[in-house]
C-alpha cells in the first residue's frame, strides 16, 4: 500500500525521508520515533560537553552557561567511522528529540561534517549552511511526526498539542510541519469550526 504523501513535491521528499528513517527503526506511524535508539544505527554516539576532556571546564561553562541559547547540537566524524554527536543539555526534551533527529538526518542525508574553527578572537565557531541545515530539519522533523498521522490527526479535530504529545516533540514543530506540508489552511479552518 502506497504510503499517504504530502501534496508538494518538497513535502512528499521530506516525508520519504523520513519514512525511511522509521522503516529503519521499525517504528509504526502511529508511535513516538526514539532518535536515541536510532542514533547507534547509523552510528552516532550521543554525548553532552560535561562528557568532552579536552574542553576545559570554563569552554564547558560558557557552552552550557553564556553561549547556550546559540547552539542546539551538532556532528563530528570520529576515526573509527562513527560519528559524535554533541547536544546541549541546557534544552528541554522536546528540542533535544528534534536536535538529534536533525543530526542523524545530516548523517543520512551525506551532508558534509560540520567544521569548527577558531577565531581570532579565541572562540570556537562552526560553519553554517542555511539550505543544508533547512533540509536537516525538515526530514527530521517528518520522521518524528509523519504526515499520514498528523493528517488523521487534524482530520479527527486532535489539537497542535495533543499531537506534539504523543510525538515528543513541541507544538512548534508539528505547526512547522501542518505549514510544510500545506495543511495550515485546512488547520486554521478545522480550528475556526471547532470553536
Amino acid at each position: 500500500m502506497r504510503p499517504l504523501l504530502p501534496r508538494n513535491r518538497l513535502g512528499r521528499e521530506y516525508e520519504v525521508a523520513g519514512l525511511r528513517f522509521r522503516e529503519i527503526a521499525q517504528t509504526p506511524l502511529e508511535k513516538p520515533l526514539d532518535p536515541f535508539a536510532l542514533a547507534k544505527t547509523f552510528k552516532i554516539q550521543v554525548i553532552e560537553p560535561s562528557q568532552i576532556r579536552a574542553l576545559s571546564r570554563d569552554e564547558r561553562r560558557l557552552l552550557t552557561g553564556q553561549y547556550a541559547s546559540n547552539w542546539s547540537g551538532g556532528t563530528l566524524p570520529l576515526p573509527d567511522g562513527w560519528q559524535l554527536c554533541i547536544l546541549n543539555p541546557t534544552h528541554n526534551a522536546e528540542r533535544t528529540m528534534a536536535t538529534l533527529m536533525e543530526e542523524i538526518a545530516h548523517v543520512f542525508l551525506g551532508h558534509e561534517p560540520t567544521k569548527i574553527t577558531t577565531g581570532l578572537d579565541g572562540l570556537y565557531r562552526r560553519n553554517y549552511e542555511q539550505s543544508i541545515e533547512r533540509e536537516a530539519y525538515a526530514v527530521g522533523a517528518a520522521a518524528l511526526v509523519p504526515y499520514a498521522a498528523l493528517f488523521l490527526g487534524l482530520m479527527k479535530g486532535t489539537s497542535v498539542h495533543r499531537i506534539a504529545k504523543r510525538y515528543r516533540v513541541s507544538n512548534q514543530l508539528v505547526e512547522y510541519r501542518i505549514k510544510i506540508t500545506l495543511l495550515w489552511r485546512f488547520y486554521k479552518r478545522a480550528s475556526a469550526t471547532s470553536k
